[in-house]
C-alpha cells in the first residue's frame, strides 16, 4: 500500500554528502516529485534540471523570509542567491516578512536541514508553509568556535552543545564559503535545477553494508531511503546535454571509499560554467521562451476543494477551484481525484472503472487550447466536477478519509507522461451513504 505524503504527495528526499571538518552536515534533502523521472535526452547543453517545473521566463518571484534570522545572516543569503541572477532571466525580489503572497518562503534555523521545493514544485505548499530551509548551525564557523573552546581549556573531543553554547555567547561567526556553496545550491534547486551526480553513468556507487552504516549514523536513514535517496539515478528526460559536469554547484561531495572505482567529487563552491550555461539555456536573457520550453501547465489561486456526499447521485462530487494558463506546448491534462484513508494510505481497488494506478479515484481527461487561461468553479459558474459512484467506492462507510486532487500532464510529444503539476488534499472527512 503507497504511502500518502500528505504535504507533498509523491515527494522524496534525495541527500547531499555534505561532509563537515568537525561534525557531520546535513544532507541537501531536497524534494523532487516522483512523477518527475523519465527517459533522458543527452542532445543539448549539459546540465540536470526539471524543465516541467522552471518559472515562466523573465518572472520576478517575491521571496520572503520566515520568522527567525539575523540581518547579518539574511543579507548573506541574499548577496549569495542573487549570484544566478547575473547569467538568467529571472529576478529574486525580497520582500518584507508580512509579504501575504510569495513565490519561494525561506526558513533559517537549526534541525530543519538544507532543502529547497524544485522549481513551481514550491506552488504546491501553503503561503503560511515555507519551500526552503537551510539549516543555520552548519553555516557557522567551526574552527572559529572549536578555537574559543581550545581558548577556555577545554579538550577535544567537541560535541554539538558544546558548540552551540559557543554559538549563542558569540553569534554571526559564519563560514562565508560554505554559506554561499549551499546557498546557491538550494537556489538553483529553487529555479528548477536538480542533482548532477544523478546524470545517468555519473557515479558508480558502492552499495555495502560500510556505505549503508555511513548514512544510517549521520542521517539516520535506513536502507531503503539510502537507496532512494543516494543511489538512484535520475533518468529525467531533460539532462539537457551530453556532458556530465562534476564541477556543478548542483553536485555532491563524494568520499572515494563510496565508489566502486575510488571516484570522488569535493564540494564545489562556486557557480561552474556548465551551470553558468544551462541556466541561461533555461531563462535566456536574449529570448522570450527558452528553447528547451516543454509543456506546461501552471496551476495558481487555488481555492477550496468542495466535496459533496450525493444521495440523489449516489456519489460524491468534487469540485476544485483554481485557476489554469497553459503555455504554447500543451499537452493532455488529467484532473484526478483520489480517496486516501486518514492515516494517509490510498484506498486500493480492483474496479476496472474509476481507478488510477490502482486506487479509487474519479479523473477528467482534457486537451486544452494552448496560451490559454481557463477558471474552475469561481463564483457561482460549476464547470468542472469529478464525480465518483458510491458503488464504485470500497467500503469506507462512517470512515474518515481524505480526498486528493492531483493534475498531471501527459506531454505525448516527448513520451514523457504523468508529469505531476499541482497537488492537494483535503482534511479527513466521513462519506456516508
Amino acid at each position: 500500500m503507497k504511502k500518502l505524503m500528505i504535504l507533498a504527495i509523491g515527494l522524496f528526499y534525495v541527500g547531499s554528502n555534505v561532509q563537515a571538518q568537525h561534525f557531520p552536515k546535513p544532507n541537501c534533502t531536497t524534494m523532487l516529485g516522483e512523477a518527475m523521472f523519465a527517459e533522458v535526452d543527452t542532445t543539448k547543453p549539459r546540465g540536470v534540471s526539471d524543465n516541467y517545473h522552471t518559472w515562466e521566463n523573465g518572472k520576478v518571484l517575491l521571496v520572503k523570509f520566515m520568522p527567525g534570522g539575523s540581518k547579518i545572516l539574511r543579507d548573506k543569503v541574499m548577496q549569495n542567491a542573487k549570484e544566478w541572477q547575473k547569467y538568467a532571466n529571472i529576478t529574486l525580489k525580497f520582500v518584507p516578512d508580512t509579504t501575504k503572497n510569495t513565490d519561494i518562503r525561506i526558513k533559517l534555523g537549526k534541525g530543519l536541514g538544507h532543502n529547497s521545493a524544485v522549481g513551481t514544485e514550491a506552488k504546491f505548499r501553503s503561503q503560511t508553509t515555507q519551500t526552503m530551509n537551510f539549516d543555520t548551525l552548519y553555516f557557522a564557523d567551526a574552527d572559529y568556535y572549536i578555537a574559543s573552546l581550545k581558548r577556555k581549556g577545554i579538550q577535544p573531543p567537541y560535541n554539538l552543545n558544546q558548540l552551540i553554547a559557543e554559538m549563542k555567547a558569540d553569534p554571526n561567526r559564519w563560514n562565508n564559503a560554505e554559506l554561499r556553496r549551499v546557498v546557491m545550491h538550494e537556489v538553483g534547486h529553487a529555479l528548477g535545477l536538480l542533482h548532477e551526480q544523478s546524470y545517468p553513468g555519473a557515479v558508480n556507487w558502492k552499495k555495502t553494508d560500510s556505505v549503508y552504516k555511513y548514512y544510517k549514523e549521520t542521517q539516520g536513514w535506513d536502507k531503503a531511503k539510502v537507496d532512494f535517496n543516494v543511489f538512484e539515478v535520475s533518468n529525467q528526460f531533460y539532462t539537457n546535454g551530453t556532458s556530465y559536469d562534476p564541477k556543478s554547484i548542483m553536485h555532491y561531495s563524494i568520499q572515494p571509499w563510496e565508489t566502486t572505482d575510488g571516484y570522488s567529487v569535493n564540494n564545489n563552491f562556486e557557480l561552474s560554467a556548465g551551470d553558468r550555461a544551462i541556466i541561461a539555456a533555461l531563462y535566456p536573457k536574449n529570448l522570450k521562451t527558452s528553447v528547451h520550453v516543454v509543456p506546461k501547465v501552471d496551476i495558481s489561486n487555488f481555492g477550496k476543494l468542495n466535496v459533496v456526499t450525493s444521495t440523489t447521485r449516489n456519489g460524491i462530487v468534487i469540485q476544485p477551484t483554481f485557476d489554469l494558463k497553459t503555455n504554447s506546448k500543451l499537452g493532455e491534462v488529467y484532473f484526478v481525484a483520489r480517496l486516501a484513508d486518514e492515516d494517509g494510505y490510498y484506498i486500493r481497488t480492483t474496479n476496472t472503472y474509476y481507478n488510477w494506478g490502482g486506487t479509487a479515484a474519479g479523473y477528467l481527461k482534457m486537451n486544452l487550447l494552448p496560451n490559454s487561461k481557463v477558471s474552475y468553479n469561481k463564483g457561482t459558474k460549476k464547470n468542472l466536477e469529478i464525480f465518483i459512484p458510491f458503488d464504485q467506492i470500497p467500503d469506507v462507510n462512517g470512515k474518515k478519509v481524505m480526498v486528493v486532487f492531483a493534475v498531471y500532464l501527459d506531454d505525448v510529444a516527448n513520451k514523457q507522461m504523468d508529469k505531476l503539476m499541482y497537488f492537494s488534499t483535503t482534511n479527513p472527512l466521513s462519506i456516508i451513504h
